[in-house]
């Protein structure tokens, strides 16, 4: 499947929750970020970059935004890249294309991490692929997730 079509579906995954994903100037050192309730990227990233960027301002959205008590940003981000390695190794994006996203990406998260990186993780690469689970998707893990 092509870089252009993982874009397109994680796109309308996230217009499906009201999230619209947008193109804008932003300054160099960002790819992109989480205004309110919606996604911006900067504009002239490559697929491979907009895939991961994407990737990575989602699981903010899905994973920390409506976290309570509320996280450590470092954490965040930390998850974040988590997610986004694992979603690029997954589908097979450069520089993640010869990683695979199993427990190396997350070896040395704390349990609860874990849970959110992978649920996110998983979410993200069924959505990209087209293969969402027919029940409805939550934009928040189960609280009992086994590991």
């Amino acid at each position: 499947m092509s870089l252009q079509a993982y874009i397109d579906r994680l796109e309308q995954f996230s217009a499906h929750f009201g999230v619209p994903v947008l193109r804008n100037s932003l300054v160099p050192e960002v790819l992109g970020r989480v205004e309110e309730r919606r996604i911006v990227l900067r504009t002239g990233l490559s697929l491979e970059q907009q895939l991961l960027t994407l990737t990575h301002e989602l699981t903010h959205l899905m994973a920390h935004c409506n976290a309570n008590p509320r996280l450590n940003r470092t954490v965040c981000e930390y998850e974040a890249e988590a997610v986004e390695r694992w979603v690029g190794a997954a589908l097979r994006v450069p520089p993640y294309a010869e990683d695979w996203p199993g427990s190396s990406v997350t070896d040395d998260l704390l349990a609860c991490s874990v849970v959110r990186v992978r649920w996110a993780g998983n979410t993200l690469v069924n959505a990209a692929r087209g293969t969402l689970a027919a029940e409805p998707v939550r934009l928040q893990p189960q609280t009992a997730v086994e590991i």
